[in-house]
């Protein structure tokens, strides 16, 4: 049973990979969304012997919190695993969107090789902001360095953002947390960056296309693909699943290059040649 969280195209073609790399175990594969799901009632829908599939990050904290325990329960396009609950609890295996944080380092070193010191915001007040800290600082080579604003112990965003932006960076790094990051804190950011000739890493290509320089963005087939492996594992041999939540193993890179020609920075052409999206100047 694959469940996405909504008719969106991306989940749609999520669950079509799902179908096309399940089909071969020769199962019965079937599709709806959550709210059919919840609207008709979890124990009309789903058999006990179900496989679930959950296709984003609202399907799948659902279903981790409704669905009995003797149905398997993977997912794929989620973003942040822990905050949605997916790390506590009954046992569930997925993949994220979450890009290895040591990958996007080597893209950012790629494009920037002269940078040292990256900047980010956070909160100090959460667990997930605490541990995104130091998993970025964990990840960074030796000669490298975080410079890290509180947001929350700033008056505002836009202070915090200001503050950043006042240090001696290199480059600013985001990552997909709401607790953060909405429409107008990110287009605040971009025009202080712009404005302070910093650039700033996106976490999507949304991001990228926004105005970040560069940054990553997933394929939603590849979601699917990878969590038809997940469940091939839970299935086949248990064991072998090492994490509760994957990272992808295929991502897809973003560049602006108007943004680059705004703060003079020049990319490698190995890197645009790499790139499956790159937004460039009229």
């Amino acid at each position: 049973m694959i469940v996405r969280s909504s008719d969106a195209v991306p989940y749609k073609e999520a669950d079509a990979a799902l179908r096309e790399q399940l089909s071969a175990r020769g199962e019965p594969i079937r599709s709806v969304l959550a709210k059919e799901l919840a609207d008709g009632g979890l124990a009309a829908g789903i058999k006990p012997s179900d496989c679930v599939i959950a296709v984003g990050t609202p399907a799948a904290r659902w279903l981790h919190a409704q669905l009995p325990d003797n149905n398997r329960l993977v997912y794929c396009m989620v973003n942040n695993p822990g905050d949605a609950g997916l790390l506590q609890g009954r046992p569930c295996w997925g993949v994220t969107t979450d890009v290895a944080i040591g990958d996007q380092i080597k893209l950012m070193a790629e494009a920037l090789p002269r940078a040292r010191v990256i900047g980010m915001l956070y909160r100090s007040d959460t667990t997930s902001g605490k541990e995104t800290l130091k998993a970025l600082s964990a990840a960074l080579p030796a000669d490298w360095r975080v410079e890290a604003v509180a947001v929350n112990d700033a008056p505002s965003m836009g202070a915090a953002i200001e503050s950043l932006t006042e240090k001696d960076i290199d480059v600013i790094w985001t990552s997909a947390d709401p607790g953060l990051y909405d429409a107008a804190s990110v287009r605040s950011l971009l025009l202080a960056g712009i404005r302070k000739k910093i650039p700033v890493w996106g976490f999507s290509t949304a991001f990228v296309r926004a105005g970040a320089l560069i940054g990553v963005g997933v394929e939603p087939r590849s979601q699917g693909a990878q969590a038809a492996d997940v469940l091939k594992q839970l299935l086949d041999d248990p064991a072998s699943l090492k994490e509760r939540a994957q990272s992808p193993k295929e991502f897809q890179i973003a560049l602006n290059l108007i943004v680059a020609q705004q703060l003079s920075v020049d990319i490698p052409e190995s890197l645009s040649r790499r790139a499956a999206f790159v937004f460039r100047p009229e």
